[in-house]
């Protein structure tokens, strides 16, 4: 990882703020140094960004969602950049003033276009009546009034009580229409009562008397059409208002532009994850990226000095001694290998000095569990179930826990090989001359080989960890408990071991040069904390018992690191014991019967506490020996540009 500093003019922090935001390869950080704080010193400039935002924000967005205008989006000049950097406060306050003139303008364009629908509704009105309104009938009808269709059947009921009454519709809209009455003067009041039920309007109360008799003069109807249509339009274009909104947008469309712009730009400001040192003359941001994007960074800087015609100041170093929590990005890699870094951040989240053990740990995992479980048929089953589960599930637990099965199942097979077991059975591939220790009949041999295999493992977790207290700046750490001491004690123990179960001669053991080595690793464990204090010039009583204390570390945990890979020979044997209970029950319940009960049980419990014991190996006895995880992820400052 890289640190990177950028000054910059205030008014074109948030340019930059934004372009990093966008480009997504940089974690922003605190602003620290020993310039920066003398900076910091000549005064801090404090603006309540966050409170200026929310202000201009209430306004702004009822503004945006009541109108129909367009925000197009136009950059402030910048002129007018440096003035809202003097006085944040006073350019918002111009800005809602604005608003507030839009806003009257649009509610008298409104309280305009809502009178014009009104008189549009009566002008329509009058127009479709004299449409259907014919002078002949008018002449001769009884009475004429406006109904709803959904009534006329019991209406017509009505009227067709007295023969001498007829009646006639003329459809209206889909939903009303106009009823003729035709009859003697003397049925007038009660058609007149028949149209009160039913509430049917009148004629006069939906055209006035000119109206009615517009519509009975033949010659000035056809006229009176032509201007109330004409009439119709001109008041259809004052609802639509578009004139009136266009010469609005003419006016203020420079005022709302930059206030899009404004919006974006007090959004940025105001966030507080992005911890920026603001003083009078100068913006400082400083941040994390990676040395594969470092080019990206260059191009937004560059490419914004050629926009802005300003220059910026960008350096980059590499941490430093009082830089902590540098953070460390996730690996990219392959899907399918995305359970080996589950395995390594179930664990902690690699620092960045420390070695990422993501593709080791799915190694030793799987490789620890086949041991265990190696068996030919089970292996095979769950390599299926692992490549049916991860390939129907791309995401979530299932989809780790379905990859993860692939090579567990590989290494269960391959160890199955070994064992010669298949499903339980064994002895049919090599007829009982496997080439590994059978667990039940050659014990004492596989726990040498899980001796040699578990030395093998914690010394190369030693050489790791001795790595990774180099890279820390620890480089006396490299011959103490974490390195050279403790990989001296595993090699001795380990041969000591052998040589005992060689000689079941514990004195001669003692002896033994194997068992000097093992003395002389704890001596060099104890003396590393000595020899770091002498060399640093710090040394006092209390180093002495830090030596005695990482002696004592040293004999105590490489002892039960080396004999607590027992656990494989134990389930290793336990898994083999399932064949022989399987054959002691094909007495009563019959071979296949038992086969099927002790494969489910293997399948079942055994495979869950054998995946338990080979995740406690891996972590407490092999990664414990270098791995602390106590690192940060990478986490790149993001923002999204609004689309409007």
């Amino acid at each position: 990882m890289k640190k990177f500093t950028i000054i910059t003019p205030p008014e074109y922090e948030h340019q930059i703020t934004r372009e990093l935001g966008v480009a997504r390869v940089a974690q922003l950080k605190a602003v620290g140094g020993v310039d920066v704080e003398r900076l910091r010193k000549t005064g801090e400039r404090i603006v309540d960004f966050k409170g200026l935002y929310e202000k201009f924000q209430d306004e702004y967005k009822a503004l945006e969602e009541s109108t129909i205008l367009e925000l197009e989006d136009m950059d402030l000049e910048t002129d007018e950049l440096r003035e809202f950097t003097e006085d944040p406060a006073a350019t918002v306050d111009d800005f809602l003033a604005k608003f507030r003139e839009v806003q009257e303008k649009i509610k008298e364009v409104d309280a305009r276009r809502e009178e014009g629908e009104k008189k549009l509704v009566e002008t329509k009105l009058r127009l479709e009546s004299l449409k259907a309104l014919e002078p002949e009938e008018l002449k001769k009808c009884l009475t004429v009034g406006l109904a709803d269709l959904s009534i006329q059947q019991r209406l017509n009921e009505y009227l067709e009580r007295f023969e001498d009454l007829s009646s006639k519709v003329v459809e209206f809209s889909s939903d009303k229409g106009y009823v003729f009455v035709f009859g003697p003067e003397e049925r007038r009041e009660w058609v007149e009562t028949i149209f009160l039920i039913f509430e049917v309007k009148d004629i006069f109360e939906v055209l006035n008397t000119q109206d009615i008799l517009l519509s009975i003069d033949a010659g000035r109807r056809e006229e009176v059409i032509k201007e109330y249509e004409q009439e119709a339009q001109e008041l259809q274009a004052l609802t639509e208002g578009e004139a009136e909104y266009g010469q609005i947008k003419a006016e203020y469309s420079p005022v709302l532009g930059n206030a899009k712009f404004l919006d974006q730009m007090l959004r940025i400001l105001s966030d507080e994850s992005v911890p920026v040192l603001r003083t009078n003359v100068i913006s400082v941001i400083q941040g994390w990226i990676h040395e594969d994007n470092v080019h990206t960074l260059d191009k937004v800087i560059n490419d914004l000095q050629e926009k802005t015609g300003e220059l910026f100041y960008l350096e980059y170093e590499d941490p430093g001694h009082d830089d902590h929590s540098i953070p460390t990005p996730e690996p990219k890699m392959p899907s399918f290998l995305q359970p080996a870094w589950k395995l390594t951040s179930l664990r902690g989240w690699p620092a960045a000095n420390e070695i990422n053990p993501m593709y080791i740990t799915i190694l030793v995992f799987s490789f620890q569990f086949g041991l265990m479980y190696g068996d030919i048929g089970q292996g095979a089953i769950f390599l299926i179930a692992g490549l049916l589960v991860s390939r129907k599930y791309k995401r979530g637990m299932m989809s780790k826990l379905g990859t993860l099965f692939i090579p567990m199942g590989i290494f269960a097979i391959l160890f199955g090989i070994g064992y010669d077991s298949i499903f339980l059975v064994e002895g049919l591939l090599f007829h009982h001359n496997q080439f590994m220790p059978n667990p039940i009949h050659e014990t004492t041999t596989l726990m040498k080989w899980v001796f040699k295999i578990a030395t093998v493992e914690i010394i190369f977790g030693l050489v790791l960890g001795a790595i990774n207290q180099w890279k820390a700046g620890h480089k006396w750490g490299v011959l103490g408990m974490h390195g050279l001491g403790m990989i001296l004690y595993v090699l001795g123990l380990s041969l000591s071991v052998f040589e005992f179960i060689r000689t079941s001669d514990f004195m001669g053991t003692m002896g033994y040069w194997g068992f000097y080595v093992m003395l002389g690793g704890m001596f060099l464990a104890m003396m590393e904390p000595i020899i770091a204090a002498v060399a640093g010039g710090h040394f006092g009583i209390e180093v002495v018992g830090e030596g005695v204390g990482a002696l004592l570390m040293t004999f105590v945990e490489g002892l039960a690191n080396l004999f607590s890979f027992l656990r494989i020979v134990a389930f290793a044997l336990a898994h083999a014991s399932l064949a022989g209970a399987a054959h002691q029950l094909s007495g009563f319940m019959g071979t296949i019967p038992s086969l099927i009960l002790m494969n489910l049980i293997a399948m079942s419990f055994e495979f869950m506490s054998s995946g338990v014991q080979s995740l406690r190996l891996l972590y407490y006895e092999f990664m414990g020996k270098f791995y602390h995880g106590g690192g940060v992820p990478f986490r790149p400052y993001r923002f999204r540009i609004n689309k409007s």
